[in-house]
This record gives C-alpha cells, structure tokens and sequence, in this order.
C-alpha cells in the first residue's frame, strides 16, 4: 500500500455511531467532519449479527465474523435468570487472532484503552472494560478494571487524571488516558473506545439532545488525539463504530412469553429458574439456545410462546439456523428472534409481554440490514486520498486494511477480506 514499515496507528471507536447522526449536524462536530475531507471515509460500514459491541469489535481487530472468532454476543451466559451475567470480557475467548497479535509480531509496542474482548490480551500497556456485573453502574467500577490492567498502569494514569475525576464525563477522561498512553509510551498501535454516546443514546434515542451532547464530548476528544499527532507524518488515524442505532418506543418482553409457557422452572416463592432454554437479548434480537435436548412438548412451548410475540406485533422475522450460518452468526443459536420496528426486547421476566419503552429509546442489535445500524469509517494519513468516499465497506475488511497501514503483514490474521484500497 505504500505505507512505511515505521508507521503508528491510533483506533478510536464511538460506540453506536450511525454516520447519519453526525453528517446530519452541520458544524456541530467539527472534528468528525474535518477528518472526513481530511482522508478517506465509508458512506457507511456493514456490521454483523446481532449488531452489538463485543462481537462487532472483534470483528474490527480480527477481520473475521463471530462465528470464526468466537464472540457470538455481549454476555459470557446463557442464563436469563442469573441475577448478575458476566461479559465476554476476556480475550482468551478468541479463536482468531487479532491485530495486537500481528503487532506484536513485529516486535510493536502496543497499548489499549477500554476495548471490549481484551482482558489479559498480549497488549503491553492495557486497560480493558471491565466491570463488576453486580455494581449498578459500570462506569463507576474503576476497581474491576485496574485489578485487570497491565500492573501499575492503571494508577499511573489514574494520577494524571486526578483533576478531571468527578467533572469529566466517561469519554472526557478516556481521550485524556488515552492522550498519556500515547505521549509516554509512544505505541505503534493505540486502540480506544468511546462509550458515552451509546450510553445516551440508548437511554434517550439516538438523536436526543443528550445523545448528541454526548457525541460532542467525544468529537472534542478526538479533535485533541488529532491534534497531538498533527506532527508524526507516520501515525494514521482512524475513527470508526462498531453498529448503528434506531430509535424505538416499544418494549417486548420475550422472557413473559417463555415462562407462561412453561419453558423456565417456577419456586415455591414464584421465582424463575433455568430449566432447558437459554437467551441472551441484545436489544434488536434474541438469541434462544437448547441447553438439553428438548421434548416434543418443549418445542411445542417455544413455538406457542414465539406465537405469542408475533400476535403482539413485535417480531420482524425468525432467523433459524440456516440464515444464522449465511449471517456467519452464533452457531449455538437454536434461532434468533428479530424485533419489528420501533419494538427492543427486555430481558424482563415479569409484568405486561408489551409496554411502552421507558428504560430504552434506543437500540441495536438488529440485522446488519436494518436500516440504521450501519457503522461508519473514516482514516486519515500519509498516502490516503483526502475526501475519498469508499462506499459500502463491511467490518472484516478494517483488520487486514489496519495491518497493511502499519506495514505488516496481513497473513497472521485469519481474515480473508479485501482490504480497502486508500488511494
């Protein structure tokens, strides 16, 4: 690609960004739009199934689908009455290898900042997500994440932070971290996640004047990572999501439909307990997966109460087994159960099968086809046409695109994707 062997690379990931979102701003993030006539930018990036953070980022770093790479979804259980469900946190989940291994390869420092999937990854200088499920905001767990850090760096970070802790928001001190890690230690990849607006979004809608100040936040920092780099001809810059949002107004509670039916044990007290169906909600869908074998009888359930949520009106389409193998999705799923529009589903188990959304007005998760979950992609750096449009790219292709930017070599990946042509 023409690239020096010398090049650094800097990933930063706005959780949830529709390209739409900021595109539709004029003026109002003048950092994105810069960077968009700067270098070369996607009209919009095709996520995978179901469209949500962990698997889609290691889809970005590994350049395969979720069923190469092993993260099916965002939960590491299948137990919908687990009162607190662990994430797929941790790297060692990956069955392909990613782009922190094909730095390292190469003898790169490498260093990353909240990235979903890297817990104990070969990262020299990293501070992964993580929390503890049981706290009641994630963002407020600092403990969970530094106990998890590469030994000391948490801390040392933390100190530099110390004025902003209490007045900055989540995305505020991450472009700072990041902006130390960055100075100090010099990486030849920095991985970054940004996770305010998807917060906001979801709470409010993607479009809220919420969600929207929240993605000011994160232009701001990405301005400031812009700037410190502004020197270094050989750092390229990328800024990237993972999935859309859509706003919605409507909440299903599949969960009602199942225990009705029988498919979950009931207590003596009326409390639910895990019987042979497992779920997982990523909002847009739900995956619904045998843990034994089930009777006649159990199927007969499972249709009833799928029944049920399409009377009501909230289900789009049944994606069963053979559509999830075209999708490249959870190959564990007995099927998928996509939400109609304007429709997310809970993992609620009691209450109304269908109320109004109040927790939620926005949401992800749906089919990559949904109108509204395209991610976007924009990179900017030394042989990159400035103001190029790549058109529709797919979340594989920014793997092998990445390591040929660094000068290495693609081949330790095991994608087979076409990478983006830059010029």
């Amino acid at each position: 690609m023409g690239e020096k062997p010398s090049g650094k690379l800097i990933v930063l990931s706005v959780d949830g960004l529709r390209p739409e979102i900021y595109r539709a701003a004029e003026g109002r993030f003048p950092n994105l739009a810069e960077l968009e006539k700067s270098g070369a930018s996607a009209e919009a990036a095709e996520t995978i199934y179901p469209s949500t953070t962990y698997p889609a980022h290691a889809t970005i770093v590994t350049g395969v689908a979720p069923r190469a790479h092993g993260i099916y979804s965002h939960l590491a259980s299948l137990d919908p009455t687990e009162k607190a469900r662990p994430w797929c946190w941790f790297a060692a989940a990956l069955r392909a290898p990613a782009l922190w291994d094909v730095a390292r390869a190469s003898r790169r420092r490498t260093a990353a900042l909240s990235w979903p999937v890297s817990v104990g990854a070969a990262i020299d200088h990293n501070i992964p997500e993580i929390w503890n499920p049981a706290v009641p905001d994630p963002h407020s767990d600092f403990e969970t994440s530094a106990r998890h850090s590469t030994p000391g760096l948490f801390g040392e970070v933390a100190k530099q932070l110390t004025p902003l802790l209490g007045k900055a928001d989540p995305d505020q001190l991450r472009g700072e971290a990041a902006l130390y890690l960055w100075n100090y230690y010099r990486p030849g990849l920095l991985l970054v996640h940004f996770v305010w607006y998807d917060a906001k979004a979801h709470s409010f809608g993607p479009a809220s004047a919420e969600a929207l100040t929240a993605l000011e936040s994160a232009d701001r920092a990405i301005g400031r990572i812009r700037d410190a780099i502004s020197a270094d001809p050989a750092t390229t810059l990328v800024v990237l999501s993972d999935h859309g949002f859509v706003p919605v107004e409507k909440e299903a509670a599949p969960l009602v439909a199942f225990a009705q039916n029988g498919l979950f044990a009931r207590g003596a007290d009326g409390s639910l307990s895990l019987r042979r169906l497992g779920t997982i909600s990523a909002g847009g869908s739900l995956a619904v997966y045998w843990l034994e074998q089930p009777s006649a009888a159990d199927r007969r359930r499972l249709e009833a109460a799928v029944d049920e949520l399409q009377a009501a009106g909230a289900v789009q389409e049944i994606v069963d087994r053979e559509k999830l193998e075209a999708l490249q999705a959870d190959p564990d799923a007995e099927l998928m159960i996509e939400a109609a529009p304007g429709f997310t589903f809970s993992e609620r188990m009691g209450g109304p099968l269908v109320s109004d959304s109040v927790q939620d007005r926005g949401a992800h998760g749906y089919l990559p086809s949904r109108t509204g979950m395209e991610a976007m992609f924009t990179i900017v750096g030394r042989d990159i046409a400035a103001g190029k449009n790549l058109g529709r790219i797919s979340l594989p292709q920014i793997a092998p695109t990445l390591a040929g930017i660094m000068g290495l070599s693609a081949d330790i990946l095991a994608s087979e994707a076409k990478p983006l042509d830059l010029r």
